[in-house]
């Protein structure tokens, strides 16, 4: 895939500010199989999730989260093995953990979250954005970019992978 525009987009909205955590970047875990209780990612996913990594590699990411899953751990692995990057895991269901996690323990570290359709929202929410967000169970191309999380009032911008 060839994306320099939208790289540009991306290197700039990670441009250096006066906060703490200038950055965090959230996404959702690539194609995933359709069955199984805990489903890894497709060969389809594999390539997004290598596309993500071509596509975040000049935002200057310091660590990537994932939750549990292995679909996140995977689409994360693959990121996080391309840059070069340590992977942390939290559970799924501790949206306040991994905000601890951001907020103390990487509070100056631009990150990576790898979550899900369903978590997303709320993790945008808990990082101090309030717009609805809505995913659909088919949509793997969003990338969420929330600048000065933990501010009164970060700014979020949500792009899509072509």
């Amino acid at each position: 895939m060839r994306l320099p525009f939208l790289v540009f987009l991306v290197a700039m909205a990670a441009a250096p500010t006066t906060s703490a955590q200038d950055a965090v970047y959230v996404i959702r875990h690539a194609e995933k199989e359709l069955s199984g209780d805990d489903p890894a990612i497709t060969e389809e996913g594999k390539a997004r999730a290598s596309a993500w990594a071509e596509m975040l590699a000049y935002v200057g990411l310091d660590v990537v989260f994932t939750s549990d899953a292995k679909r996140t751990q995977q689409t994360g692995a693959i990121i996080a093995e391309k840059l070069g990057l340590p992977l942390n895991s939290v559970n799924r269901a501790d949206t306040a953990g991994l905000i601890d996690a951001l907020s103390f323990d990487h509070e100056e570290d631009t990150v990576l979250v790898v979550g899900h359709a369903e978590t997303i929202p709320g993790i945008l929410e808990n990082l101090g954005t309030f717009e609805d967000i809505d995913i659909s169970q088919t949509d793997f191309a969003n990338l969420f970019i929330l600048l000065h999380p933990g501010v009164d009032e970060p700014r979020l911008i949500r792009m899509r992978m072509p």
